[in-house]
């Protein structure tokens, strides 16, 4: 079919017409995305290629005697241009760390505290994060169990007077929530692993 009656079924809201029009440029998407000076953000480049050629559909005129191809080349060449021009923007505005330097006259990096591990930290807090997620799926007692004598320094005895239940039934409750603490957090490196 013709460029232009797909761009027509396009406009009047046919998406198997949308589709075959996206179809017909997506290498020209990708060959503006995928430039060496926008790998960086070329995935976003990508999409505000994408969002060109659907803007390009929905706004194209073709009373105006411009042919529709070199529209949207135009429409995704300088979309994905004041894209970059933005984040460049940006990444000029950015402090440097390695060059840069503050007031004092120390560059930036021997600012930063010495020995400090940013990833394991932040691997610390999301851990944190997904164990208190799991222990709030555990049952009432098994949750009063672990948070109190795993988490907690309550001893078994002084629980199991409280609750009225023997030291062994107390033992055999933090042993099933630790199980099922175990199941659920192995789910946790599962995206990881993969």
């Amino acid at each position: 079919m013709e460029l232009t009656e797909l761009v027509k079924r396009a406009q009047a809201g046919d998406s198997q017409a949308v589709h075959d029009v996206c179809l017909r440029f997506t290498g020209l998407v990708k060959k503006y995305a995928f430039q060496p000076h926008i790998m960086p953000i070329a995935e976003e480049a990508q999409s505000q290629g994408w969002l060109s050629v659907l803007e390009g559909i929905r706004q194209f005129d073709e009373s105006c005697g411009v042919q529709f191809a070199g529209y949207i080349e135009s429409r995704v060449k300088y979309g994905i241009w004041n894209l970059f021009k933005r984040e460049r923007r940006r990444w000029q505005h950015e402090a440097k760390l390695d060059g840069g330097s503050d007031e004092d006259g120390l560059p930036m990096l021997d600012r930063l505290a010495d020995g400090t591990d940013v990833a394991g930290e932040v691997e610390l807090q999301w851990l944190f994060r997904e164990i208190t997620a799991a222990v709030t799926l555990l049952p009432d007692k098994q949750r009063q169990v672990i948070v109190r004598t795993v988490l907690g320094e309550e001893r078994l005895t002084a629980m199991a007077v409280e609750l009225g239940i023997s030291t062994q039934g107390i033992y055999n409750l933090r042993q099933r929530g630790l199980a099922r603490l175990k199941t659920l957090c192995a789910r946790m490196y599962g995206d990881i692993r993969q």
